[in-house]
């Protein structure tokens, strides 16, 4: 016989199991459990002491039961622990409509329904919560064989399903951020079977969805000659577990033309096995057009410039030859001619007439006129030719030997020629004494015929940022070489032109000269790395300022070692 007293169905140590054991059930429409029937008994034994969720709906008027398990589910300041007890439609008001037929469906036809990641808001934490649950609805039967109550075998899947639509909101804000993407992004799988490629590489190779994308599609889309690379590439990044970055050529669809992608990719692993890559793609077929369009143009240029350098250095044998000429060759008759005047000056000058005498000192002034000029078209040649070797010295060393070539001239002329400040300098001495001579030379010439020269030569250092000239080089250090005088000067729109070869602003009745001094200044200071400006205002003199480099102690030492241009 059923001993009805024997509450066994209540035993246990969990809090669910003494909350049944403590509730006064003679106050509820359920009664003392000692007259509980059978099946109540049976179905409270099995849910108290299991480990999975239960909750069970009782009788006609769905009486609620739950254990353990199912417990955290209620949450705090909710249902919990007063719905123990109390009926279904009473306890789940906020969800009644969704449940009750359910219930209903289960007691009078006697079979169980399922649900997954069914939506049931509920209230707990002191408020109404988005629920998700996977449950089963099944009948619990009383002697009869009649459903008596309803046992829910259930799970919360709130957690599951937040963060799947979590990570479907992502993909899918992945894929519309990839769909924009001006470049190609793709996964596979390990046999590179494409699982998702975004629409412009979908739109490039002319497929409306990514399903006969397999393997084997790139075999048709990349060029014939890349294919090896391609599979290697994703071969050896397998193999050593890394990323690979690889240029190849893949056929667009739109014009059927070939055209480089550069496409970078990694493998994927989990527990570690291969099961696809991930990676990108960006067109680089005009970078890479142009580059190797530049590689020719840049052989082209290369032969060229090599070509420029053989007819240079066939112009510089040449001019080395004209040089020669103009030393030797043409000085040669220029000497007999000078010979053969001085012969008639001494014998026959004065048997000559008065015209005749005009004409032979004419003659003998053509024939100096044209020495000096084929000596300063000789120094002007041979600029580019000789070594430079360069020297530290000071500035008032090369203007003292200056002035003591030009001792009879500045005696005669009765000049003055005066250096205010002095520095070191680095050149090539020879030509920097060429320079200087030039310059003090043209003050002794140009000026009036009753004005005392007077030259005023100073140098100091200088920073690039002070020189008001685009030609100075940012961040260098110059000596500033300042040459003024007295003399008749010049109109400051011909500062550029006098030094120009054969330039000369005034008749060579009033002023000797062959136009080829100035010129050589310039080329000096460029030979130096540096440059050369004049400034002039009519009858009021002229400024030639030389801006060169400061040179240092290496500069000195690779120039020994014939290392350095000048």
């Amino acid at each position: 016989m059923l001993d009805n007293d024997n509450l066994y169905f209540l035993d246990g140590s969990g809090e669910m199991a003494t909350l049944h054991r403590e509730k006064n059930w003679s106050a509820t429409p359920l009664g003392p459990p000692q007259n509980w029937p059978q099946s109540l008994r049976a179905t409270l034994d099995i849910m108290l002491n299991s480990l999975f969720p239960m909750f069970l709906f009782w009788g006609d008027g769905h009486y609620c039961f739950y254990n353990d398990a199912y417990r955290p589910s209620l949450g705090n300041n909710g249902k919990h622990p007063s719905i123990l007890g109390k009926g279904g439609r009473e306890s789940w008001p906020e969800i009644w409509d969704d449940i009750g037929p359910m219930l209903k469906q289960v007691m009078e036809k006697g079979i169980p329904i399922w649900n997954e990641d069914l939506l049931l808001p509920i209230f707990r934490n002191g408020r109404i919560e988005d629920v998700y649950w996977t449950f089963c609805y099944s009948p619990v039967r009383d002697g009869s064989g009649n459903p008596a109550g309803v046992l829910t075998v259930c799970t919360e899947t709130t957690d599951a399903v937040l963060a799947n639509e979590r990570l479907t909101e992502s993909e899918q804000r992945f894929r519309g951020l990839a769909d924009q993407s001006p470049m190609w992004i793709w996964m596979t799988d390990a046999e590179i079977n494409v699982e998702y490629a975004n629409r412009d590489l979908l739109d490039y190779i002319g497929l409306e969805n990514i399903s006969d994308f397999t393997g084997q599609v790139w075999q048709h889309i990349v060029h014939p000659e890349d294919l090896k690379i391609v599979t290697e590439a994703f071969s050896k990044a397998a193999e050593k577990r890394s990323g690979f970055s690889v240029d190849y050529r893949v056929r667009s669809a739109e014009t059927g033309l070939y055209e480089w992608f550069t496409v970078k990719g990694v493998p994927r692993f989990e527990d570690g096995t291969l099961t696809g890559f991930i990676g990108t793609g960006m067109n680089v077929h005009r970078q890479k057009t142009f580059s190797e369009q530049l590689r020719k143009e840049v052989g082209m240029r290369t032969k060229e410039l090599a070509d420029s350098n053989n007819e240079l250095e066939k112009s510089n044998k040449e001019l080395q030859s004209f040089a020669y000429i103009s030393s030797h060759d043409l000085q040669e008759p220029l000497r007999k001619i000078q010979t053969f005047c001085s012969i008639l000056l001494a014998s026959e000058y004065n048997r000559l007439s008065q015209k005749g005498k005009e004409k032979f000192d004419r003659m003998q002034s053509a024939a100096k006129r044209m020495q000096v000029l084929i000596n300063d078209l000789l120094a002007y040649s041979r600029l580019d030719m000789e070594e430079r070797n360069f020297e530290t010295t000071e500035l008032r060393t090369i203007v003292n030997e200056v002035k003591d070539d030009l001792t009879d001239e500045i005696a005669f002329k009765n000049a003055i020629v005066n250096l205010e400040s002095s520095c070191d300098i680095v050149v090539v001495l020879f030509q920097f004494r060429q320079l200087l001579y030039n310059l003090i030379s043209n003050s002794l010439k140009y000026v009036d015929k009753d004005t005392a020269p007077v030259i005023e030569i100073s140098a100091s250092p200088v920073r690039s940022s002070e020189i008001a000239d685009s030609r100075a080089v940012p961040e260098i250090e110059y000596v500033h070489i300042r040459v003024s005088d007295n003399g008749i000067g010049f109109e400051n729109g011909f500062s550029e032109k006098i030094f120009e070869v054969f330039q000369r602003l005034h008749g060579r009745d009033n002023y000797r000269g062959t136009g080829v001094g100035l010129a050589i200044v310039k080329k000096i200071a460029e030979n130096h790395g540096g440059f050369v400006t004049a400034h002039g205002e009519p009858g009021r003199g002229a400024d030639f300022n030389i801006y060169i480099p400061m040179r240092d102690k290496a500069f000195l030492e690779h120039n020994a070692m014939g290392t350095n241009p000048s």
